[in-house]
């Protein structure tokens, strides 16, 4: 009489062995018919490279928190969420990805996903691959008259909390009362700034996002403003245009 055969594991189920250990060690076995010593180097390697990536992407948020915190934090992304690429630079998408869907803790700070927000623009803005042309124009030409558009490497951007104050030292515990606009861009020194905005400046980015000139935008703010006087507000839409130019910030629609 014949005996079955012991069902040898598959090398799909053995990476999926490998790969569960490597993302909770605590809670998953150890591969089958690997020594200790060679898994210890895989999972130390591994978590440290998931760990500096999103360190490295995130340096204020890892400021705010204890080590002990931030690596638990770290532990739970590596657990719970499952990554769509395998670029190592998309790892700071998929930790936004993670605070946004998976994450669920209540001692977190309410700023918490509108500052990593923030610190993930700036990195998406320094590794952007865009062939931009900031618009130029000639000395006395009006600017208001032309037809311009913010440059893919800048970025109009609004949040509840003054993310690009917060530090140890300062952790807002109540949203600001009006938005925070802020205009986040790549230089064309390739250094990633950003410039405070008011509703008023973010507004004007909008319409001429929207296809619309300077002069007809700031015409349109007046309106919905109901300024008594409309030249003021022209005015300063044509300094701001002025400004946005000369930082490289604006191309030609």
């Amino acid at each position: 009489m014949s005996h079955a055969q012991p069902k040898k594991q598959s090398f799909i189920d053995t990476q999926y062995q490998f790969a569960r250990y490597l993302r909770d060690p605590d809670n998953n076995p150890l591969p089958d018919n690997i020594e200790q010593r060679r898994m210890t180097i895989y999972r130390e390697l591994f978590y440290n490279n998931i760990e500096g990536f999103i360190a490295n992407g995130f340096p204020v948020l890892k400021q705010l928190f204890s080590d002990e915190f931030w690596h638990k934090m770290i532990r739970d992304f590596m657990i719970k969420h499952r990554s769509k690429t395998p670029l190592f630079h998309e790892i700071s998408r998929e930790f936004l990805a993670y605070l946004d869907n998976e994450r669920d803790n209540v001692d977190d700070p309410a700023f918490m996903k509108e500052l990593a927000h923030y610190e993930w623009v700036e990195l998406a803005l320094s590794v952007l691959d865009a062939d931009v042309k900031p618009a130029q124009i000639e000395t006395g030409q009006n600017c208001l008259i032309l037809t311009l558009k913010l440059s893919p490497l800048a970025w109009s951007l609004a949040y509840h909390y003054p993310v690009h104050q917060i530090n140890p030292e300062f952790q807002p515990k109540n949203p600001s009362e009006q938005p925070v606009y802020l205009l986040v861009y790549r230089a064309q020194d390739d250094n990633v700034t950003f410039l405070e905005l008011n509703p008023v400046s973010a507004r004007l980015i909008d319409l001429l996002n929207e296809g619309l000139t300077g002069q007809l935008a700031a015409e349109q703010i007046s309106q919905e403003l109901k300024h008594p006087n409309p030249q003021v507000v022209i005015d300063g839409a044509k300094a701001l245009i002025d400004d946005w130019l000369q930082r490289g910030v604006l191309i030609f629609s």
